[in-house]
């Protein structure tokens, strides 16, 4: 209980260290060095910062502040038993304080995480992950970053001189101690991800039921990378979720920000006057109340990035980070003052008469869904049972199920139809309907019943999956291949998924991908 205890307290003090913060460090070292290197390093210049603090070090091995410096420059650059090493070092030539031993000891739980993973490589990226469970992710996640790099090579300029760390957590515990997430960030705020310590740390879709766009989220945090980098670490939070959501998607070439989600969270807000401050915002999003609160200010957030491109076009939008970057102080007054001529609460007065014009309109029966963590086999099923909000609809939808499970199909349409009639917008009906009477054959009622899912909930795994399996039947394999590539992206631990796509990518004469398709559908079922 008291090493729980003691745990804790080091969680609370490492999260202080938020996204744009780094420890002061005493005035033992040359004031100007220290202050120089910390900047350096508050940038994410890890490598550099490392090279010219062990310099020093070789120089003078017992000062204490170097040795803090280089033990936080090590951890920065993925030498996690060197920081560690440093640390201690620090701690036993008498820098005795609970800063010190909270890292220390939050060096050696983040050693103990990641000790298992095996490192997997692109050009551009190291991505260390669990390969006994997510080994089937590297190369869906090699692919996404390449990409991602690639565009945003071209559309922002940048060109990162070393290969980026991505490390991949197996379940929420651990993504909890190595992240400084707790599982109320996850499950409420839906944190699944973070760029954080010059590295991006996302949850395994497994620890979820049903998963996340979690080649959505890795793309995300890469483009917090991105901001980092090109205005040294002096945007603010509305700006770095703004820009990561706009540009979140565009490796696969996804649509705009605005889903029927945020318009109705957009539309209802402006309505009732609950837009959400940038202030409020800070220190970050995973703070508000609510997940109704997080996704209106992604909204809102991308909202702004989307006024400013369309005021000053992607260069005005890049001329804002790089006066960012050398701005007297952390934030974007300076930048949108000289750029666009706006002092900031100007700004955000034209943001919400630019949402105004668009016109937004709630969509019916669209709400935003919690993630849940996985905790049993049976998970899913509970979960989905429990989203049924109507009694009534949720009884008649566990009888559609017995009757299902005893071959009386037909009896289980009507037992869904009526559970349909006190829950019409129920994500979980919806898929239970669709899936038998795709059974019977009756594939067009069942695409009409999944295009209505599809509207509700987005990001549901089984709506693309029995799609799929709709347009496989259909011998539209193109549809078919597009609908289980959009459920692997949500949840690519379901074996029928990649033996179906295997399927459609070799009657579209993909052969090698088909086959790889196949071989991971294995690795699943062992």
């Amino acid at each position: 209980m008291r090493r729980k205890q003691h745990l804790f307290t080091i969680i609370v003090t490492i999260t202080i260290l938020t996204f744009f913060t780094f420890p002061s460090l005493s005035e033992a070292a040359s004031e100007e060095v220290i202050r120089s290197l910390t900047e350096k390093l508050e940038t994410w210049e890890a490598e550099e910062t490392w090279r010219e603090v062990k310099g020093l070090l070789d120089k003078e091995p017992e000062d204490i502040d170097l040795l803090e410096l280089a033990s936080l420059a090590a951890f920065y650059r993925g030498d996690y038993p060197e920081a560690l090493t440093l640390m201690k070092s620090a701690l036993a030539l008498g820098g005795e304080d609970e800063k010190k031993k909270s890292f220390a000891l939050f060096f050696e739980q983040t050693i103990g995480v990641v000790a298992s993973f095996r490192k997997y490589e692109s050009p551009h990226f190291l991505i260390y992950l669990d390969e006994k469970q997510d080994a089937i992710l590297a190369d869906y996640l090699m692919d996404t970053l390449e990409k991602t790099y690639q565009f945003v090579a071209e559309k922002y300029g940048f060109q990162s001189r070393e290969k980026i760390r991505i490390e991949v957590f197996p379940d929420a515990k651990a993504f909890s101690f190595a992240s400084t997430l707790s599982a109320r960030d996850i499950e409420v705020t839906g944190a699944v991800g973070l760029a954080k310590f010059n590295k991006l740390m996302v949850l395994s879709p497994k620890a979820l039921v049903y998963g996340y766009r979690w080649l959505d989220a890795i793309s995300h945090e890469f483009m917090h990378y991105l901001i980092v980098r090109l205005t040294a670490n002096k945007a603010p939070i509305w700006f770095h979720e703004g820009l990561a959501k706009y540009e979140e998607a565009q490796w696969r070439n996804g649509s705009s920000y605005l889903s029927s989600l945020y318009q109705t969270l957009l539309a209802r807000a402006l309505a009732e006057g609950k837009l959400i401050a940038f202030a409020r915002m800070e220190p970050s999003l995973i703070k508000l109340e609510s997940p109704e609160d997080v996704q209106l200010a992604y909204a809102q957030a991308a909202l702004a990035i989307d006024y400013i491109i369309s005021k000053a076009g992607h260069e005005g939008l890049q001329k804002v980070m790089k006066r960012m970057a050398v701005s007297r102080e952390r934030g974007a007054s300076e930048a949108i003052q000289e750029e666009l001529g706006l002092r900031f609460d100007e700004f955000e007065i034209q943001c919400k008469a630019y949402l105004a014009s668009r016109g937004l309109k709630e969509a019916e029966g669209v709400h935003v869904r919690r993630y849940k963590i996985r905790e049993g086999r049976a998970d899913e099923e509970r979960v989905d049972m429990s989203e049924i909000k109507s009694m009534v609809s949720r009884n008649r939808a566990h009888l559609g199920d017995l009757l299902s499970e005893r071959g009386r199909k037909e009896a289980a349409v009507l037992e869904y139809r009526r559970a349909l009639a006190d829950a019409s917008d129920s994500v979980p009906i919806l898929n239970r309907l669709s899936n038998i009477l795709i059974s019977l054959g009756r594939d067009k009622e069942a695409l009409e019943m999944l295009k209505r899912a599809q509207e509700l909930s987005p990001d549901h795994p089984t709506v693309y999956t029995n799609m799929g399996k709709i347009y496989l039947k259909s011998k539209d394999y193109k549809g078919a291949e597009e609908a289980f590539q959009v459920s692997i992206q949500i949840n690519p631990f379901n074996p029928e998924v990649h033996f179906s796509l295997a399927t459609a990518l070799e009657m579209l004469g993909d052969r090698a991908a088909s086959l790889k398709e196949r071989e991971i559908g294995k690795m699943i079922m062992k």
